[in-house]
């Protein structure tokens, strides 16, 4: 049976990557991290010169086919980015995989002292004159409620979106869905730019001096005529037997790069 499901969750990934290159049209897979060896950081990302010196908590896990990157973190707090550029207005809605099996105790996105989240994806626009990055993040919060939004009265910080809260899908692959054009509106007040700069993944414990595990898969932007022919379906339950449901050893230790 395992055997089958496999098979039909490669044939699935596998066609979705197909239709975004060829067709140029309904999908555009941004990560899948298929390029990269298992137990490696992922190709083509990389991190600011200030987390030069820190361990990095990511490696490249899963199956053939079903790759997702594992996040381990016991206070590194590192920062993945990667360049990544599409016009949003013709790819609006931005879905994705994660998983989390740990929560930073008494994480809340609003404070500096608590600013820790079990998984975080950043969405990079563009920057100001100053070179302050316009950025919208989603998160999982241990704490804040779902749906729930702010921003750090700091600086430079950018407007988060609770996208999933506490322990109720802890341990679960989880399928999440937005609108790019429509966030971007809401927080800044005007549709985004044609060309976005890129993503980036936190799973930081830190502030809470803690630990915290989540995993992400499967990052991709849609049409909105897609959206409106129901061709967004959830993709994550072919992530759902590999592996990713034990907790491990934090993984401090240097990783070999893919690549840039």
């Amino acid at each position: 049976m395992r055997k089958g499901r496999t098979v039909w969750c490669w044939l699935l990934l596998w066609a979705v990557g197909v239709a975004a290159q060829e067709e140029g049209r309904d999908y555009l897979v941004l990560e899948d991290f298929s390029s990269t060896p298992v137990g490696q950081l992922p190709k083509g990302w990389d991190w600011r010169d200030k987390d030069e010196d820190k361990p990095k908590p990511y490696r490249v896990e899963g199956a053939e086919g079903r790759r997702y990157l594992a996040a381990r973190d016991t206070g590194s707090s590192v920062i993945l980015g990667k360049k990544v550029q599409w016009n949003p207005l013709e790819y609006p809605i931005l879905t994705w995989c994660w998983r989390v099996n740990a929560l930073p105790p008494g994480g809340d996105e609003r404070f500096d002292s608590t600013n820790d989240s079990a998984a975080g994806l950043y969405m990079i626009y563009t920057t100001t004159w100053l070179a302050v990055p316009r950025q919208i993040k989603y998160v999982w919060s241990s704490t804040l409620e779902e749906g729930s939004s702010g921003r750090r009265n700091k600086v430079a910080r950018p407007f988060f979106v609770v996208m999933e809260s506490g322990d109720e899908n802890l341990g679960r692959w989880t399928f999440e869905q937005v609108d790019l054009v429509a966030d971007h509106r809401r927080f800044y007040e005007k549709n985004p730019p044609e060309r976005t700069m890129g993503l980036a993944i936190l799973t930081d414990a830190n502030s809470t001096r803690s630990y915290a595990e989540a995993y992400y898969a499967g990052l991709r932007v849609w049409t909105r005529e897609a959206q409106e022919r129901g061709m967004i379906a959830d993709y994550c339950n072919c992530y759902a037997d590999d592996g990713a449901g034990q907790t491990n050893a934090p993984a401090t230790q240097a990783l070999p790069r893919a690549g840039k």
